[in-house]
């Protein structure tokens, strides 16, 4: 199945002690589109922010790592991608456990922000955020 996935806009949340995150109900509508919406893939950067993936767009990716020939390119991006996710399940309620080391790897603290980024969602720490958003309009 193509799916076209809506998942838009940007949204002020916590982490619980737990380090587990109460998906905006936006969101959740977004991700329902999924054959497994109650799935994601997470792959934490250390930019301080961890991504979340609907079922079909990890899919696409993997698909395209795989699509490509034997070589060192293909490695890293195993590496890179493949080696680093971790399937996350979304819970009748809508929350997801960002794992420690996630969490601790995109150095995500109590405060955080949800962007929906059409075909994916990234959770920001806020004060990377806005570090980030300082810089980007500095340039």
């Amino acid at each position: 199945m193509d799916t076209t996935f809506n998942l838009s806009g940007r949204f002020l949340h916590s982490l619980d002690d737990k380090g587990r995150l109460a998906l905006p109900s936006k969101i959740r509508e977004g991700l329902r589109q999924s054959d497994k919406p109650d799935e994601v893939m997470a792959l934490a950067a250390r930019d301080g922010y961890v991504t979340l993936y609907p079922y079909e767009e990890w899919q696409k990716i993997t698909a395209q790592i795989d699509a490509i020939a034997e070589t060192p390119l293909r490695n890293a991006a195993l590496h890179l991608f493949v080696a680093r996710a971790e399937t996350l399940a979304v819970d009748k309620v809508g929350r997801v456990l960002i794992p420690t080391p996630q969490r601790a790897e995109a150095g995500l603290e109590r405060e955080v922000e949800v962007l929906g980024l059409s075909k994916k969602i990234e959770i920001w720490d806020r004060a990377c955020l806005e570090r980030q958003t300082a810089l980007d309009a500095a340039h």
